[in-house]
């Protein structure tokens, strides 16, 4: 792809790509970011990457998968910050006994599968309806259902000793 043709692409999708990437994020800011990471790795790969159909439904479809990976990223460093410093802090004896159920929680949660781990992110502490995590992550409600199922099962197993403390708190 030569300059004058990535100069075209640009100039006739940067606006639409943009509006889409704050639309798909709800950040502006974060949706500018992500669409300057596709145009930079058009650019990069330009001698490599074949675009079949339509240019702008390939730009979207990038932008869309940029943003999950890093929501992705996110997630996990937002959960591993979490783990971490609930289990340096220091408290009472009952903060601690809460502190050490939370980090439990955290390591199952951990040991989740990844896409079972981010659909009950997207459930449970993001509140997102089943099918919102269906649209935001490409796949289908019942692949939502079906890792929610997933998920609750292998955590109930991790954390059965804990349960009665936890019902109705956490899952």
């Amino acid at each position: 792809m030569e300059l004058q043709a990535f100069e075209e692409i640009f100039k006739e999708n940067h606006a639409h790509c943009l509006a889409f990437a704050t639309h798909y994020t709800g950040d502006a800011h974060e949706g500018e970011e992500i669409v300057q990471q596709v145009f930079l790795k058009l650019w990069e790969k330009r001698d490599t990457i074949v675009i079949t159909g339509q240019v702008r439904a390939y730009l979207f479809s990038a932008i869309r998968n940029t943003a999950i990976s890093q929501w992705r990223k996110k997630s996990v460093r937002s959960e591993k910050e979490t783990f971490f410093s609930t289990t340096q802090d220091t408290a009472t004896p009952v903060h601690s006994e809460v502190r050490e159920l939370e980090a439990l929680y955290q390591q199952a949660l951990l040991s989740l599968p990844e896409r079972c781990r981010e659909v009950f992110v997207l459930s449970r502490q993001q509140n997102l309806k089943y099918a919102e995590i269906a649209e935001t992550m490409n796949i289908s409600v019942k692949t939502v259902e079906n890792q929610m199922g997933k998920a609750l099962k292998i955590l109930h197993e991790e954390l059965k000793e804990y349960l009665p403390l936890l019902t109705g708190f956490l899952l």
